[in-house]
């Protein structure tokens, strides 16, 4: 005989609408389980309803989720797979008209003394696999129908779907954990790594600190020898030895520069600029600076065109650090563009702070360059590779970002198409 599903109680509909909706709409699995039991006791107006979860080694079911029923039979332990359990496992439905007379009761005792009359027991489905048993308990003899069945059946399906997204959610929160604790590892690693990378960067710029000390009064002493000797007061010298000395002075000034670059580095890095912080007005900072680009330009042929407007807010920074990084700039500028060219300074307040650009007409710096032009000892593949120390920029990047700043550069510049643009922020800071 066929039961149409339009032959149902009203209750049954209710029921599985209800469920449907916990099954498809919650995410909390403990939670829709409880309302699939307490639902489907209500609706078959019985005792009590459970749900049974296979151990992993199938010999056993737990109750995973139970409406009805008291604490101590809940928590007698696993329950063993008798005869009827075993038989729901196959895949079909078991009906216990009478408890206390069926033989196939496992727990005959103990469900008489739970006040349990019948019970019947469906497989429970999650895609292919059983993975369990829902129950229902009466406490008065009853014959269930194929509507019952049918009922339960359904319920069951939607109970293997809760339990089946519940799988998949924590196979992914599994995954993701693993995935998760799996970066950490390669975080701390990568951390452990920085900071023993940070230690041997500080013993260096110890040592180097040291030795450019060491260096440096010598190299000097040297020097004025030769300036001595170059002046002719110890004796007249002959175009032979007068270039030799000249080379060997070029090299020891090169010496010098690096040294002094060197120095900065560590007492940048060792934090010294924070010593020297101080309210400063950036026109007046400026001045000496712009005064000492225009003579240099002007030697070179360079036109020098100054934006800096007086009503700028002062900044707090380190003002000989900040005057080094615009004299580094623009001396680059004049350094690397053509006679007839065009080097422009121009400061201005943008979202609250204070940004420097630089830009010229000169040579630029060719694209595969850009990405490591502040890079120590770096120096573009169209210049000098004996000019300089290659580590101007690099000086000058650690000051701004000392400053809470940022550098960066464009090449060729976007207003003219050629050359060079650096620019700089600076945040607005007043003396704490």
């Amino acid at each position: 005989m066929t039961h149409e599903l339009n032959s149902k109680p009203p209750d049954y509909y209710k029921a599985l609408y209800q469920i449907a909706v916990e099954v498809t709409s919650r995410t909390d699995t403990a939670g829709v389980l409880d309302s699939i039991v307490r639902s489907t006791a209500a609706a078959m107006g019985v005792k009590a309803c459970s749900l049974m979860l296979l151990s992993p080694d199938r010999k056993h079911l737990l109750h995973t989720a139970a409406y009805g029923l008291s604490d101590s039979y809940i928590k007698k332990g696993p329950v063993d797979v008798g005869p009827i359990l075993a038989e729901v496992l196959t895949g079909k439905p078991v009906a216990v008209y009478d408890v206390s007379t069926d033989r196939r009761v496992h727990y005959r005792a103990q469900a008489i003394s739970e006040g349990i009359a019948s019970m019947l027991s469906l497989p429970l489905v999650a895609g292919s696999e059983i993975i369990g048993v829902l129950r229902i308990y009466t406490d008065k003899p009853r014959r269930f129908t194929p509507d019952d069945i049918e009922f339960l059946t359904l319920v069951a399906g939607l109970g293997g779907i809760a339990l089946r997204k519940a799988r998949h959610h924590e196979s992914k929160e599994k995954l993701y954990e693993e995935r998760l604790e799996e970066k950490i590892a390669q975080l701390e690693q990568v951390k452990e790594e920085l900071n023993k990378v940070e230690q041997a960067k500080n013993k260096l710029l110890g040592f180097l600190s040291v030795v450019a000390h060491d260096l440096k009064s010598p190299l000097a002493a040297i020097q004025s020898y030769f300036s001595v000797m170059l002046g002719g007061y110890s004796g007249e010298l002959n175009e032979k030895h007068r270039h030799m000395i000249e080379r060997s002075s070029a090299r020891i000034n090169g010496l010098l520069d690096l040294i002094s670059d060197l120095l900065d580095i560590s007492r940048i890095e060792s934090g010294q600029i924070l010593k020297e912080m101080e309210t400063v007005p950036l026109p007046k900072l400026a001045h000496s600076i712009v005064e000492e680009a225009h003579r240099l330009a002007e030697q070179k042929g360079l036109a020098l065109k100054v934006e800096i407007p007086p009503s700028l807010p002062p900044i707090y920074c380190s003002a000989p650090r900040i005057e080094q990084a615009l004299t580094n700039l623009l001396s680059n500028a004049i350094k690397f563009t053509e006679k007839g060219g065009t080097i422009c300074l121009k400061v201005l307040e943008v979202d609250g702070q204070i940004q420097c650009e630089i830009s010229d007409t000169g040579i630029g710096i060719p694209k595969e360059d850009l990405p490591r032009i502040f890079e120590d000892f770096y120096r573009a593949s169209n210049v000098d590779p004996t000019s300089g120390t290659g580590l101007g920029l690099a000086i000058v990047k650690r000051i701004i970002e000392a400053h809470g700043g940022r550098i960066w550069v464009a090449s060729p510049c976007p207003e003219t198409g050629c050359g060079t643009k650096f620019t700089f922020v600076l945040p607005i800071r007043r003396n704490p």
